[in-house]
């Protein structure tokens, strides 16, 4: 049998098994596990099975205020803290260990400050140069609405370090974890809100970025299942003045997917170790189309800080995926869009249990596509940005894409932006990112880099490189 039978065939196995994974979830009952997080209920509108249980969510929906329209210019300002402590540049980490060698590099990046957000898992001596840590004691004490809308010994606790370095003067936010770190010792994004890029000239409502930097046989985590079989877009228009205010990285080495890829995509043991084109140029989505971004190695702009929020209902795997799709579809009423870069980070995972996160995705494998929809044909009449922010909150708690906690989270975000000194950004009428052509439509082919195949050991492969050839 010859290598490249053996490995086609592997390919076919590992499609076929993506196939059962599918057809498992689409069999199941669609009311599992939606709503139940963290060992409560988020009710929400798809609970209702009679118009009683209707006007019980929105008895509870105006009880809570959230019906309430809010005057944000009457919200109270807190006192600006002492220039010594303030900064432009911040980095946002949450972490469980003691410093690691990830986070001592971003420490020693010059001109930007850490901000660590603590933790009960947290050891209480944690200390290192150029870092704020924050205790649990400690974010008792800032005063933030959202402290007490946040679990212990969860991922969202992160939001208390984005409104901490918002608060002290924060125009960028590198949010990262304590095992990722820039790979030049750099970060290195396009530090402004516009430029000249590459957008994507599609009608698609996904894509999936990888494709673009190389790797056309692995899709990020929250990417839908229905969408991996795409045609691949690699059509694109170059603009000048293009607006990207929220900057994703991919990620060298072991990068983010789902539980489905690693459970079937490489050998037992084996880390993934794979590489991106870095000569890929970045890339921007236009409005109407989107891609899952996560929280390891992304860039906000001041226009977009209020975009940071994780949600707290849905799962750890799951919530910075629900505030990636949220965050875009909020992006293009303020005029920026989502943009993609070229490997500029590398990753080598924690320790993980594939099974427990495959579980903890299951939203992500049953809802994204609906999702997308909904995001696509969402609309609101809101006069301000802030009140259209928490307009689709609460709409996605109605559709039962996460709980009316996160509506009620969402409300004290923007509620401590405005205490904090953010300022809400303007509504634009339409949302074009190409306003100035500088080339015509153009086919980008990035270089094609060996992936991870089951029962391919270690060795990275590349059957599409072996499969033209042997055309």
């Amino acid at each position: 049998m010859s290598e490249a039978f053996k490995f086609l065939l592997a390919v076919v196995l590992q499609l076929l098994i993506l196939v059962v994974f599918y057809r498992l979830f689409a069999e199941e009952t669609t009311s599992v596990d939606r709503r139940v997080t963290n060992n409560r209920l988020s009710p929400t509108l798809r609970d209702a099975q009679n118009p009683e249980d209707f006007k019980d969510w929105r008895t509870l929906y105006e009880n809570t205020n959230l019906s309430t329209e809010i005057i944000w210019k009457e919200i109270p300002r807190k006192p600006t803290p002492p220039e010594k402590q303030m900064n432009h540049k911040w980095i946002v980490v949450t972490t469980i260990n003691s410093p690691t060698e990830d986070v001592k590099k971003l420490a020693a990046m010059k001109g930007w400050k850490v901000v660590v957000v603590g933790d009960t898992k947290t050891p209480a001596e944690w200390s290192h140069p150029n870092c704020v840590f924050l205790s649990v004691e400690r974010q008792k004490t800032l005063g933030y609405r959202i402290h007490d809308l946040l679990e212990y010994r969860s991922y969202p606790r992160k939001n208390i370090g984005y409104l901490y370095a918002i608060q002290h003067g924060a125009k960028i936010i590198y949010e990262t974890d304590d095992d990722n770190s820039p790979t030049s010792g750099k970060i290195t994004f396009y530090q402004q809100e516009t430029g000249d890029f590459f957008v994507y000239k599609t009608d698609s409502a996904m894509v999936n970025p990888y494709e673009h930097f190389g790797q056309s046989t692995i899709w990020p985590r929250g990417y839908p299942l229905d969408h991996i079989g795409d045609p691949p877009s690699h059509r694109f228009v170059k603009c000048a003045g293009v607006d990207t205010s929220v900057q994703q990285g991919v990620v060298n080495g072991d990068p983010d997917v789902d539980a489905i890829f690693r459970l079937t995509r490489k050998d037992k043991a084996v880390n993934l170790n794979v590489e991106f084109d870095a000569e890929a140029p970045p890339v921007v989505l236009p409005p109407n189309t989107l891609a899952p971004f996560n929280s390891q190695n992304t860039l906000f702009l001041h226009k977009a800080l209020w975009a940071l929020l994780l949600p707290t209902t849905v799962t750890f795997r799951v919530c910075d995926i629900w505030r990636g799709y949220w965050a875009q579809r909020l992006l293009w009423d303020v005029g920026t869009h989502l943009s993609f870069f070229p490997p500029n980070a590398v990753q080598f995972r924690n320790a993980h249990d594939y099974l427990s996160d495959f579980k903890d995705e299951k939203m992500v494998y049953y809802e994204s596509g609906r999702l997308i929809e909904f995001l696509n044909k969402w609309k609101s009449d809101k006069p301000d940005f802030f009140s259209r922010v928490l307009d689709l909150s609460v709409a996605l708690a109605e559709n039962g894409f996460w709980g009316i906690n996160d509506a009620l989270l969402t409300k004290a975000w923007l509620s401590d932006l405005v205490s904090i000194g953010y300022e809400m950004p303007s509504i634009k009428k339409a949302s074009k990112p190409c306003t100035k052509v500088i080339s015509e439509a153009i086919d980008l082919h990035s270089k094609e880099k060996p992936s991870s195949y089951l029962r391919a050991g270690a060795e990275l492969k590349n059957i599409l490189k072996r499969k033209k050839k042997e055309g």
